[in-house]
């Protein structure tokens, strides 16, 4: 059973708890799209992205957004804009499991 398992593991992934979860890992983009007035400082300092948890994920984000002139966070009106801003490679360093879902496209692409 476990070596049939083995055989998918790169057909299995798994999404991150939220997707600001990789927005936090690209500090500039949030910068730019809040301007400055955003408080970096209320983010959580956990480089490994993926082990933040939603409430604190997105209370940090509301927190450090707050006073900004785009207002407090919201994912819709903000979260896809600033993930289109973010660094792919940052986002890949400070999240595992998004490093390996870009590594297997990348290598099914290649073939």
């Amino acid at each position: 059973m476990v070596n049939e398992i083995c055989i998918y593991v790169d057909h299995c992934h798994f999404m991150v708890q939220m997707m600001e979860a990789w927005l936090i890992a690209d500090l500039s983009a949030l910068n730019r799209f809040y301007g400055p007035e955003f408080k970096e400082g209320a983010l959580p300092k956990n480089p490994n992205v993926e082990e933040i948890d939603k409430k604190t994920l997105l209370s940090a984000l509301k927190e450090a957004s707050r006073h900004t002139s785009k207002g407090e966070y919201h994912k819709t009106r903000h979260g896809f804009k600033i993930l289109e801003m973010a660094d792919v490679s940052k986002v890949r360093q400070a999240a595992p499991h998004c490093n390996r879902l870009f590594k297997t496209l990348e290598e099914k692409m290649n073939k």
